[in-house]
């Protein structure tokens, strides 16, 4: 049985900011309407959220407005994130999740004890020092979100700078099976609209009969839940009817998502869904972050991560953010899986029934009834693209 408790209200606000950080970066990394798109929006915020913590004054408030807590303390962020967590990890017992968050700090220097216990007790950091010199460096970081992610993400950190002081590595899992599972005798190949001129073949995956799917229409926009297990989860799917995705995308709310999602009702649906599998790297997340306003964290700035280490002379900053991301959607379900690493660096060193088919482009997004919590979200314009 789902495990539900009220949110409380700072819950409630760290839900919005998530969702929140979530349409602002979907909008910083929209390609062209031809390109698939996946991430975790709740990996790089909890990665994020670590590296708040080591700043205080205007920088600090240049995370918290970036991160979308618009007037909350950092403490109530920092409870906000452990518990929601929290909530997340136990709400559908019948779901596989892990979220997992860990740091590494060079070996010789001294970690702040503040920052140290903030990341130990709000984000069950982690914590260990590390010779970034070593040639294992990169192959401990690696192996740790390898087994955090279920074998999925591999090899993501290439290599260890010669200036790096600190990583912030967070790790999510998803594994569920829907609630109305599709029969794989079902799936067969058919098409799918790109636009309203080329098509392409997928493996398309049906449903015999009528399943109880929330479901709302309005005009040329489409929107259902397609639930897990107990349907705490869902993958909420959004599907513009005359081919204008990016422009939906592009300007989608926030208020949007929620009246769509208020407005959905039970219905039986005879669904169509693709089959897909991708995996989207993000080698560079700076950009993408600074476009949204994160700009001090990543030059070099004498109040940078002030917070971060005891009698550390020189400048801090965030060098790299990189994120990598996997989903394979089948007949059983759905894995998803995503790391995101901040890397710091000391820069004075070296440098009824109802028939439905979704055979057009759509947003989707995996997400927590209850708290409305997105954790992955991602754009569908071709199935049958791995990438």
């Amino acid at each position: 049985m789902p495990n539900i408790r009220t949110l409380q209200a700072y819950e409630r606000q760290m839900v919005d900011a998530s969702s929140l950080f979530a349409l602002d970066l979907f909008r910083e990394l929209q390609e062209d309407d031809l390109s698939n798109q996946f991430f975790s929006p709740y990996s790089i915020h909890q990665a994020l959220s670590m590296a708040m913590n080591g700043n205080r004054d205007e920088i600090l408030r240049e995370y918290l407005d970036v991160l979308r807590f618009g007037d909350m303390s950092l403490a109530n962020a920092n409870r906000a994130a452990k518990e929601l967590t929290e909530f997340l990890l136990q709400v559908d017992p019948k779901v596989r999740m892990s979220i997992a968050n860990a740091i590494w700090f060079r070996e010789g220097l001294r970690l702040n004890t503040s920052f140290r216990d903030q990341l130990a007790t709000y984000y069950a950091a982690e914590i260990a020092s590390l010779n970034m010199g070593s040639p294992q460096a990169k192959d401990i970081i690696n192996q740790w979100i390898e087994n955090k992610t279920n074998g999925i993400i591999k090899g993501m950190l290439d290599y260890v700078p010669a200036d790096a002081v600190m990583y912030l590595v967070n790790a999510i899992y998803f594994k569920g099976d829907w609630k109305y599972q599709f029969p794989a005798r079902n799936t067969t190949k058919a098409s799918f609209q790109l636009n309203q001129t080329s098509q392409v073949e997928v493996d398309m995956m049906s449903l015999d009969t009528g399943a109880e799917i929330l479901f709302f229409q309005d005009g040329d926009v489409t929107y259902l839940e397609i639930p897990y297990s107990t349907g705490q989860y869902s993958m909420g799917v959004l599907v513009s009817e005359d081919f204008s995705l990016g422009n939906l995308a592009s300007n989608l709310t926030l208020e949007q998502l929620e009246s769509f999602r208020s407005s959905a009702f039970p219905r039986a649906i005879q669904l169509s869904f693709p089959k897909f599998k991708m995996r989207q790297k993000q080698e560079e997340l700076v950009n993408a972050l600074s476009g949204m306003g994160l700009t001090t964290p990543f030059t070099s700035h004498p109040d940078n991560f002030s917070e971060l280490f005891e009698g550390l002379s020189g400048n801090l900053q965030l060098s790299r953010v990189i994120h990598d991301a996997f989903i394979e959607v089948d007949e059983k379900g759905t894995e998803a899986a995503a790391a995101t690493i901040a890397e710091v660096v000391l820069t004075s060193l070296p440098t009824g029934p109802v028939t439905y088919r979704v055979d057009k482009p759509f947003m989707f997004f995996i997400q927590e009834a209850h708290s409305g919590a997105i954790l992955f979200m991602g754009k569908i314009a071709d199935p049958s693209k791995d990438s």
